[in-house]
Order: structure tokens, then C-alpha cells, then sequence
């Protein structure tokens, strides 16, 4: 694990992590798991939540948003050979995940940001 300051809020690309009190009530259980993409990446650089040995993350949806109980301090990696997002670790708790969107002014529509 990295010994990094740990975040309750991060920023890695276009993943945006920020900490909340709670997951709503009827959000399901999506995937679980010691390693967990949180942000795809079309050149296969994935954003990866890593969590110490025997430690499971878990990721739920509802209404469109995605929520993480993260049970111990896990890192945020860039799976890049020339990492260009530095590891971040975060604090123990539940976080929501956001996809950072910018408008294209051309097509006029709102587009995930491309990392």
C-alpha cells in the first residue's frame, strides 16, 4: 500500500471520488472485489481501486450513481506504464463516484472528459 496522506475527496483523470455519509437506501451490490475499476479507459489504462490483502471493496448502484464502501485505507492507481495520475490513497468510508463530463461545443452535447 502506499504511505501517501490519505483523501476523503480525490481527483485521478476523470474520476472523481468525493466522501459521503451514507449509500442510499436500495442501491445494489454491482461487484466486490480487492481490485475494482472505478474509471475505463479507452487505451486500457484503467483508474483501479486497490485494497489491502483480505480486504473486499464493494461498489453499488442506484438511480445512475455509484457508490463505494471502501472498509480500510485503499489506493487509487493508474494502470499506465508512464503513470501520469500518481497513486492517491483514500481514508476508510463510503465515497460516491463521479465521471468528470465537459461539453462539446460542436457536437452540443455533454461527453464524459476523455482521459
Amino acid at each position: 500500500m502506499n504511505n501517501n496522506k490519505e483523501h476523503e475527496f480525490g481527483r485521478h483523470g476523470e474520476v472523481i471520488l468525493k466522501k459521503v455519509k451514507s449509500i442510499p437506501k436500495g442501491a445494489k451490490l454491482i461487484e466486490e472485489g480487492q481490485k475494482i475499476i472505478v474509471g475505463h479507459s479507452e487505451s486500457g489504462h484503467h483508474h483501479v481501486l486497490e485494497a489491502e490483502h483480505g480486504v473486499t471493496i464493494k461498489m453499488y448502484e442506484i438511480d445512475g450513481k455509484t457508490y463505494l464502501d471502501l472498509p480500510s485505507k485503499v489506493d487509487l492507481v493508474h494502470q499506465k506504464s508512464a503513470e501520469s495520475h500518481g497513486t492517491q490513497t483514500f481514508a476508510p468510508g463510503i465515497y460516491i463516484r463521479e465521471i468528470r463530463q465537459s461539453y462539446s461545443y460542436g457536437e452540443r452535447i455533454m461527453r464524459r472528459t476523455i482521459d
